[in-house]
């Protein structure tokens, strides 16, 4: 698994930053499974200037509605999860973006994605993005209406 942190590049030359701890959360869902549920949850972490680390991250919860190419987070749990993270930091974590899962190694995001994204992501701060492959993340970032793929270096 990671037993270090997963760098992303923006063009503008700020990083993204994933802690090893979440990246392994995450590859634990991955869709390996002919019957695999999709996964989903929010992002939570530090912001540092331009910078963004993610630190933590909320992981489904049996209300949330899953299945083979759909997920719906309805839990309160995850904005829960998010409050708690803001508390026991004194501020310092924060609510950053979203992730889920999809049933290919290399993923990209769907329409329903795009769409989902534009109309429901509203934030004068950037935004993460992440979606996991069975082999790969896909990463991104939304500023305002702007979406941006990130490279991993």
């Amino acid at each position: 698994m990671f037993d270090r942190e997963l760098v992303f590049k923006a063009l503008d030359g700020s990083l993204f930053v994933i802690s090893p701890n979440v990246a392994n959360i995450l590859f634990s869902y991955r869709q390996i499974g002919t019957s695999s549920p999709e996964s989903a949850g929010v992002l939570i972490g530090e912001r540092r200037d331009t910078h963004i680390i993610l630190k933590d991250l909320s992981e489904p919860s049996k209300f949330d509605i899953r299945s083979r190419f759909m997920v719906d987070r309805i839990s309160k749990h995850h904005q829960k999860t998010v409050d708690e993270a803001f508390k026991k930091s004194n501020g310092e974590l924060h609510y950053l973006g979203e992730w889920h899962t999809h049933p290919e190694d290399v993923p990209n995001p769907s329409i329903t994605d795009y769409t989902s994204w534009h109309k429901n992501l509203k934030s004068d701060l950037p935004l993460v993005l992440i979606i996991v492959g069975r082999t790969h993340f896909w990463v991104g970032k939304k500023i305002k209406n702007n979406l941006e793929v990130l490279k991993q270096i």
